[in-house]
Formats: C-alpha cells, sequence, structure tokens
C-alpha cells in the first residue's frame, strides 16, 4: 500500500477515535444526568411515601374535628343555659334588692 492510503487511513482513525472519546464524553455526562434524575426520583419517592403516611391521618384528624365541633355545640348550648339562668338570677336579685330597700325605708318610718 501506498504511504497515502495509510495516511488517509490514519487520519480516519485518529478522527473515528476522537469522535469516539467525543462519545465516550457524552455518554459519561448522560450517566451523571440520569444518576441526577435517580436522585431526584428517589426524593419523589420518599416525599410520596411521606405524603401517604399522612394522609393516613386525615380521617383521625376529621374525627377530632368532628367531636372538638360537637364538644363546641355542645358547650354553646350549657353557656347560653347559663346566661338564661343568670338573667332570671339577675332579675331576682334586683326585685329582691328593691323589697329590702322598701322594707329599710319602712322601718325608718316606723321608728
Amino acid at each position: 500500500m501506498s504511504d497515502q492510503i495509510l495516511q488517509q487511513i490514519l487520519g480516519e482513525l485518529k478522527s473515528m477515535r476522537s469522535d469516539l472519546n467525543e462519545v465516550k464524553v457524552d455518554v459519561s455526562g448522560l450517566k451523571a444526568e440520569l444518576s441526577e434524575v435517580k436522585a431526584d426520583l428517589t426524593e419523589v419517592k420518599a416525599d410520596i411515601i411521606s405524603i401517604k403516611e399522612d394522609t393516613k391521618l386525615i380521617p383521625l384528624i376529621q374525627q377530632a374535628v368532628s367531636e372538638v365541633n360537637a364538644e363546641v355545640i355542645a358547650n354553646r348550648d350549657t353557656l347560653h343555659s347559663i346566661e338564661e339562668t343568670l338573667r332570671s338570677h339577675d332579675v331576682t336579685l334586683d326585685i329582691l334588692s328593691r323589697r329590702s330597700i322598701d322594707q329599710e325605708a319602712a322601718l325608718k318610718r316606723i321608728k
């Protein structure tokens, strides 16, 4: 073979080696990106597991809220009843106070 053909083959081989090195660099970059994607996916999976665990608590939270609402309604009714009783007592105390004042005045007149 002639030197010129050998030089062409050698040039092509060098070009192919250069292309192969570029492909290797690209593959390394893709591997790094894939590792990042895997890490992100692992984080997302962990978040999903955490969300699933948290959502298991929702029925318990709803039950607690329902119980608290029932207690608030019961306490509101009790408070309303107490307010009515206090109003009744205020009226009674007012009447008794007036009677006491009237009786004291009557006693002063008698003396």
